[in-house]
């Protein structure tokens, strides 16, 4: 991994250096990947071992660490397994759901654990599976199943919801839709949502095509989710809210706040998860990705008000440690410069201490041939009122 100091802004503000970081990284934070990061794919999420060093750098054990943007709930996860407390908000609710997944996992001992807990659920997924209504089902979501195969995944998404399951049911739209035989659409993308029958036509793969049961597949997802869990700390504090980045209230400031705002104008978090969004119930994912998706414009008013709140939430003497890309496809000005700029410009409390950068390698890229950000930068400022 090519991780370095980066030495001036553009803006002819001295940024001050700090050690190199690559060596650190490679032995200390590389390999350490939980199975838990794989519960559901989510575009523009933050590299495990980024945030565990990042966390590592700015807070010690026991400290509070919020990540206002939490995603997929990376910074959560890393800062838990690493004894941290942690607390977390996103706007979106399949985020969200992630987010929850990853802090209140499964702990099995055995693929038994897993058979006592489903079986659990299993009559009542069967009951709310046949009272399903196919018809009220948007049939750009229906092209991806067999009518049977969507019957028994509205009843388990049904049952999970009820009884609060993030996990489980986490896991059950992580297998929402692939082409590979432990997943349930038909052939598909992983990531963005959509079919792939040009290149695996219906004619010469017709297993493709035919029922696939839930059941059996979701518990081989958890199993495979749990397959490789960090030591992990249940008695530790921990908690993710759906809610607006400048609207969390605590009734104890943070030590750090660690995060990664969305990249304006190129990713698109609802759009791209809208076939796992309508399954929760989201049924106007464009409403919601100018939420979540913000251009330029919106994204520095956005920041602006949670710079401004963060100051009623962060610890004086506490740091904010924030990942951006490079660029945007909306203003020529890189976006970490950007950021820079607009922090310290305007909250004369944020001083910036230091400044990194991390090339993306294309394997990272939900796109093939995405022409955007080449690397992240992690802004670190100390908060000094």
């Amino acid at each position: 991994m090519a991780y370095e100091n980066a030495n001036s802004s553009n803006t002819g503000r001295q940024r001050s250096t700090g050690r190199s970081v690559a060596s650190e990284i490679s032995s200390g934070f590389e390999g350490r990947t939980s199975s838990l990061h794989t519960l559901s794919p989510y575009i523009g999420k933050m590299r495990p071992e980024i945030a565990a060093w990042a966390i590592e750098c700015v807070s010690e054990m026991g400290d509070l660490i919020y990540d206002p943007f939490c995603g997929s709930g990376t910074v959560l996860l890393e800062a838990w397994a690493s004894g941290r407390r942690a607390i977390g908000t996103d706007l979106n609710p399949y985020a969200w759901l992630i987010s929850q997944a990853k802090l209140n996992p499964y702990a099995p001992k055995s693929e038994a654990d897993v058979d006592l807990i489903l079986d659990a659920y299993a009559s009542e997924a069967a009951h709310d599976s046949d009272a399903a209504q196919l018809q009220d089902v948007d049939p750009w979501v229906a092209s991806f199943f067999h009518p049977e195969t969507l019957r028994d995944l509205l009843g388990w998404v049904s049952t999970l919801s009820r009884h609060h399951d993030a996990f489980a049911l986490a896991c059950l739209l992580g297998i929402a839709h692939h082409q590979r035989p432990g997943f349930l659409s038909y052939p598909a993308s992983h990531t963005i949502p959509y079919l792939r029958t040009s290149k695996f036509p219906e004619s010469e793969f017709g297993e493709m095509y035919m029922y696939r049961a839930v059941l059996p597949r979701l518990k081989k997802k958890i199993l495979r989710a749990c397959s490789k869990m960090p030591d992990l700390d249940f008695s530790i504090q921990r908690s993710v809210e759906l809610c607006d980045a400048a609207a969390l209230q605590v009734t104890e400031r943070v030590d750090a706040i660690v995060t990664s705002p969305p990249y304006m104008g190129q990713l698109d978090y609802a759009r791209d998860n809208r076939l796992r969004l309508h399954l929760l119930g989201v049924k106007n994912w464009e409403e919601l990705n100018r939420d979540v998706s913000p251009n330029a414009a919106q994204f520095v008013k956005q920041m602006g008000q949670c710079l401004d709140a963060w100051r009623c939430i962060l610890k004086p003497g506490g740091t904010l440690a924030i990942l951006v890309g490079d660029t945007t496809n909306t203003t020529r000005k890189r976006l970490d410069t950007l950021v820079t700029d607009l922090v310290t410009n305007t909250w004369h409390d944020y001083e910036l201490d230091q400044v990194l950068e991390s090339h993306i390698p294309d394997a990272r890229r939900a796109r093939k041939n995405c022409k955007g950000s080449q690397s992240e930068s992690l802004l670190v400022f100390r908060f000094r009122p």
